[in-house]
């Protein structure tokens, strides 16, 4: 007899994953849903897969709970909840009472302690248990009995773990999770741990002696460079495990009923989710929740949604050579099958996965390496989500995809927050996605057809097309090529920070008078505004508030104040970059980023496992670390930059005069903003007055406010001061002031900006009652179309420039912002003209399009051409 489950779900922390891992939606009326959304999509992938005898949500009391009164700072560390947020858990209770889903919730308890007391209970009363949490500090509750289920980025199945997952993890069991917590500390729930300890050194002594009991029985036998670490901080540590140790001894009590609905209830449950103009899953929900359904009031058993598409299957694996005639040079879809508890693995490249592949509702099965050498051959016929991973499989100088849905989905809505194959089938075929592997197959050239169609009508068929299509093999090139990386650079960079951090340190301790955690902004606002009682600090429900404005404010009139915003820059450097990039590393010398074509909503690039587009560039300290980017032996690196790209658009766009005639006649445009704002000739603009100009056009392309502008501008400025110059520049800029009110009226009413080129940036909280939300959005709108058509810029520039390097001895390493980065045999200048000229004529403006080229042994010397 198979065993009973019991479900435990994490009410709170699935809603705060929720809301922060969906893209912000509301209702008509401006109600915001997106965790609530976020939530009832987990609910019910897991209602799916689990299939729960019981099942009960654990939620925070409010108020504090005992662990506060040992350790008041406890997740003091926390930031605020936004209002917004707070809003939905209010509301969330409604939902959760709407699927009689059971509560249980205890003052002064969290609901870590709820589902450590109940799981124990169910384990005695013979159930197993699945804990439904986005908190890792469940981990410690895992056994033969009780699991953990949480949820994985957009795109990926949850994740199940289990004793030996929680080993895979971190090299230990459930046993020593909390041990591990004592000693490393918890940045998110303010857990100090052991100062200098950090995730390795935790782990190897819990891998050598066992829980830190242990570890302190055995304190001679450890390096005295662990034990001088560990034997001041004894009871710290102490105090860091009871705080991280969950309670399953809570005063409550579960029944453990089974989990059943009737009639009533799902006419609720409908209710709830059209309210919430939850169109989508009030449709699916009775096949969701079927196998809890007793009956509604006429006696009619709810039925499970059938897959309505039809294909004609081969269940035989296809081989390579049979697939090969059989696609010949029609155009096929291919869809990649992994199971839930496959962790991604279908990209790796020995792995036995099965590819389905379609033409005209037939399916065909193979292996998943067939698969890829069918892409390689056959890559410019081919429609698949998110192929570039499989471009990185299939070999370089492949062709465009004939479609992609996921940079479909990124054209059609750029806001979201991921773009998960499921979400689109069921938005844009307003369908339950398939189960079967290969049905989906079919329905994935479905959903293509219906995202072409959309494309077609809002006019963004060409952005798909002669833009994102053409840039994933293009990307996936330069992932693949990767740049090098001098490792010994960055060793005696980070030696120097290290340096660096010591003497701001002690220089901190000096103006303080005493030694404290500098890193910690709890206890730099105690320093600030308790001992020191610098006026002008602000308090929050954590503490002083210490970010980096409140710092800036204070910088001129108090040097601790300085000195700590520069020591948080020194540490940032020394640990982000200088330690982290050289661990990234291959073995072939480079480092090879991911470029993300669907992220960011403007329309650019963005980057990470190495993140190259934050690389620093603002300040001398920073810049350094682009020395240790380098070209290798006999090769240099070539930069090609659009000079104040945004800024010509801007005069493109708004036909402003003065902005036009100052590009057309090569004019530095900062001083004849200047001449004309403060009524001079051109010769006799002061440095100050072209400072203030620059500031003004760049705040004029980002929608700064006067706040933000008297910021920029400095001590002596103040928000009055910035009002009347941002009033005097639209005075003598009347067009560009016409032009930015035109777009964001345009955007009210429409909803959305377009780029020269026609991609469409969507703002939802254009019409927000909230006025910060609603005054941030029209500021967005005010730049999407400038930000926009520069990204389109550069990448239709990328375009270009590929059939120029079909002989292979110049390579495109890197997009950064308005950057291209190039390899190329040292001395050779053959192809500085042709790339320039390929950027110059990328999108052309009225104005003259200006590149600057550079070139260099490594991404810091590069000097002008």
């Amino acid at each position: 007899m198979a065993q009973k489950r019991l479900v435990i779900i994490d009410g709170y922390s699935l809603l705060f994953r929720a809301f922060y891992g969906t893209r912000y939606l509301s209702t008509s009326s401006g109600r915001p849903t997106n965790a609530l959304f976020g939530f009832i999509n987990m609910l019910f992938a897991f209602f799916q897969s689990i299939e729960p005898d019981a099942v009960v949500v654990a939620l925070d009391a409010p108020g504090k709970t005992f662990r506060h009164a040992e350790y008041p700072e406890y997740k003091g560390t926390r930031r605020e909840t936004p209002p917004e947020l707070i809003e939905q858990l209010e509301a969330s209770r409604e939902l959760i009472s709407a699927f009689k889903l059971p509560v249980l919730e205890l003052t002064g308890y969290e609901a870590d302690d709820i589902i450590g007391t109940i799981s124990k209970l169910a384990e005695e009363n013979g159930y197993e248990t699945t804990i439904v949490t986005g908190d890792l500090d469940a981990l410690q509750l895992v056994d033969d009995a009780v699991s953990v289920l949480t949820p994985q980025s957009f795109g990926k199945p949850p994740r199940t773990y289990k004793p030996e997952d929680v080993h895979e993890r971190y090299g230990f069991g459930p046993e020593h999770v909390v041990d591990y917590k004592a000693m490393a500390g918890d940045s998110s729930d303010n857990i100090p741990g052991v100062p200098g300890v950090g995730d390795k050194t935790a782990t190897l002594l819990i891998k050598r002696f066992g829980s830190i009991e242990q570890i302190l029985e055995n304190l001679e036998e450890m390096e005295p460079k662990y034990r001088r670490k560990i034997e001041p901080n004894e009871e710290v540590m102490k105090l860091s495990k009871w705080l991280a140790t969950i309670d399953r001894n809570v005063p409550i009590e579960y029944d453990f009923e089974p989990y059943k609905l009737d009639g009533e209830d799902l006419e609720d449950i409908r209710k709830m989710l059209l309210s919430l103009e939850f169109k989508t899953q009030a449709k699916r929900f009775e096949g969701v929740l079927s196998a809890y359904i007793e009956g509604d009031a006429t006696g009619r058993k709810a039925e499970v949604v059938q897959e309505s598409i039809e294909v004609r299957f081969d269940e035989t694996p296809a081989s390579y050579e049979e697939l090969q005639g059989w696609v010949g040079k029609r155009n096929f879809g291919l869809y990649l099958h992994h199971e839930e508890t496959d962790q991604g693995s279908m990209f790796e490249e020995d792995g036995d996965e099965f590819a389905y592949l379609e033409i005209d509702r037939e399916v065909r099965r193979t292996a998943r390496r067939d698969a890829v050498r069918i892409l390689a051959d056959h890559s410019g016929q081919v429609t698949g989500h998110d192929l570039k991973p499989l471009f990185n499989l299939a070999g370089r100088s492949l062709q465009a995809p004939q479609f992609d849905t996921m940079l479909a989905g990124y054209v059609l809505q750029s806001d979201r927050s991921g773009y998960d194959l499921s979400d689109l089938f069921s938005g844009y075929l307003d369908e339950d996605p398939p189960a079967k592997p290969q049905v989906r197959a079919a329905a994935l050239a479905m959903l293509a057809d219906e995202m072409r169609a959309k494309l077609e009508k809002e006019g963004q068929t060409a952005v798909l097309n002669d833009i994102e299509l053409p840039l994933c093999p293009i990307l996936s090139d330069m992932e693949l090529e990767g740049i090098c990386l001098d490792s010994d650079v960055l060793s005696e960079f980070s030696k120097e920070l290290a340096v660096k951090v010591e003497g701001i340190q002690a220089k901190i301790y000096e103006l303080a008078g005493e030694e404290f955690n500098v890193g910690s902004p709890k206890q730099i606002g105690e320093i600030l505004f308790g001992k020191m009682e610098i006026p002008g600090g602000k308090k929050t429900k954590t503490g002083w508030a210490t970010g980096a404005e409140i710092l800036e404010d204070l910088a001129d009139s108090h040097e601790i104040a300085g000195e700590i915003l520069n020591y948080r820059e020194v540490a940032k450097l020394k640990s982000t970059y200088a330690d982290a990039l050289s661990k990234l590393i291959g073995d072939d010398g480079r480092v090879h980023t991911t470029f993300n074509q669907a992220v960011a909503a403007t329309g650019r690039l963005s980057s990470n496992d190495p993140n190259l587009q934050n690389i620093p560039v603002r300040t001398d300290l920073g810049r350094r670390i682009r020395e240790a980017f380098v070209a290798p032996k006999g090769r240099e690196l070539l930069s090609f930059d659009y000079s104040q790209v945004e800024l010509r658009i801007l005069a493109h766009m708004c036909g402003d005069s003065a902005l036009v005639e100052a590009f057309k006649n090569d004019e530095d445009i900062h001083r004849t903003s200047a001449a004309l704002m403060f009524h001079v000739q051109p010769e006799d603009v002061t440095r100050e007055q072209r400072g203030q100009a620059k500031l003004l056009n760049f705040a004029v392309l980002y929608g700064v406010t006067d706040h933000g502008l008297a910021r920029q501008l400095g001590k002596g400025f103040s928000r009055g001061d910035a009002r009347e110059l941002i009033d005097q520049y639209s005075k003598r800029f009347s067009a560009v002031k016409e032009f930015t009110d035109s777009i964001v009226a345009g955007a009210r009413k429409t909803g959305f900006t377009t780029t020269l080129f026609g991609r469409r940036r969507h703002f939802a909280e254009i019409h927000s009652l909230n006025f910060n939300r609603r005054s941030y959005s029209e500021r967005q709108a005010m730049n999407a179309p400038i930000q926009g058509t520069a990204a389109d810029m550069i990448k239709l520039a990328m375009i270009r420039i590929r059939p120029l390097l079909e002989s292979g001895e110049t390579q495109m390493l890197l997009q950064v912002h308005d950057e291209l980065v190039f390899e190329v045999p040292k001395g050779d200048g053959s192809m500085i003209e042709p790339i320039r000229s390929a950027m110059v004529e990328a999108l052309p403006l009225s104005v003259p399009v200006r590149v600057d080229a550079k070139r260099g042994p490594n991404w810091l010397q590069l000097k002008p051409i």
